[in-house]
C-alpha cells in the first residue's frame, strides 16, 4: 500500500518536473529581479539623500561666507568712517590751532601799533633836515564821521527827505549839511586806534573765512 502510494508520487514528480524547473527559474529571477530593483532604489535613495545633503551643506556654507563677508565688509566700513571721522577731527585741530595763531599774531599786532599811535601823532618835519614841530590840529567833521561809519555799518544810512513838501526838504538838507560840517571831536589818535582795532576784526574775519573754506574743501 505504501509502496504504491510512492510510486504515485515518484510518477507525480517526474511529469512536475519539465515545469517546474522553469517555475522555480522564474521565480528566482523574479526574485533576483525584486532584490536588484530594491537595491537601485536603495542605491539611488542613499545616493539622492547624499547629493541633498551636499547641496544643504553647500547652501549652509555659501550662506555662512556671505554673512562672514558682510560681516568684514561692515567692519572695513566701520574702520574707514571712524578713520575719516579721526582725520576731520585732526584737520579741524589743526586748523583750530592755526587760526588761534593767526589772531594771537593779530592781536599782537594791534597792541604794537596801539603803543605808536601816540608818538606818530605828535611831531611832524616838513622834510628830513627840518626841525621837528608839533603836529597842527587835524578837524575831523560830523559828516566825515558820519560817513566813515555809514561804510563801516556803524551806523544806518541816514534817508532823503521826502520830496512832498520842497521847501521843508529843502532846509532840512540844508541843515544836515550844516551838522555835518561842524567838529566831531575826534582826534587823529582817536580815528587811528579805531582803525587798528578794526584792522584787527576784519583779519580776524578773513581768518575765519579762510579756515571754513580749507574745512570744506577738504570734507569734499
Amino acid at each position: 500500500m505504501r509502496g504504491g502510494l510512492a510510486m504515485k508520487w515518484l510518477s507525480f514528480l517526474r511529469a512536475a518536473l519539465p515545469f517546474a524547473i522553469p517555475v522555480a527559474l522564474a521565480a528566482a529571477i523574479y526574485l533576483l529581479v525584486g532584490m536588484l530593483e530594491r537595491s537601485a532604489y536603495d542605491a539611488g535613495h542613499r545616493a539622492a539623500t547624499t547629493k541633498g545633503d551636499l547641496a544643504l551643506m553647500k547652501l549652509k556654507t555659501e550662506h555662512q561666507e556671505q554673512e562672514l563677508a558682510r560681516a568684514r565688509a561692515a567692519e572695513a566700513s566701520a574702520k574707514d568712517a571712524a578713520k575719516r571721522l579721526q582725520d576731520a577731527q585732526a584737520r579741524n585741530d589743526k586748523l583750530a590751532a592755526d587760526l588761534a595763531t593767526q589772531q594771537r599774531q593779530h592781536r599782537k599786532t594791534t597792541d604794537y601799533l596801539s603803543g605808536e599811535i601816540a608818538r606818530v601823532n605828535d611831531l611832524y618835519r616838513k622834510a628830513l633836515d627840518a626841525e621837528p614841530e608839533p603836529l597842527p590840529a587835524c578837524v575831523f567833521t560830523a559828516g566825515f564821521v558820519r560817513v566813515w561809519d555809514e561804510a563801516t555799518g556803524a551806523r544806518t544810512p541816514t534817508a532823503l527827505p521826502a520830496a512832498t513838501d520842497p521847501e521843508r526838504a529843502a532846509a532840512q538838507v540844508a541843515q544836515a549839511r550844516a551838522a555835518d560840517q561842524l567838529d566831531s571831536g575826534i582826534s587823529q589818535n582817536t580815528l587811528l586806534a579805531h582803525h587798528v582795532r578794526y584792522a584787527e576784526q576784519c583779519k580776524n574775519t578773513a581768518a575765519q573765512l579762510d579756515a571754513l573754506i580749507d574745512a570744506v574743501q577738504e570734507k569734499h
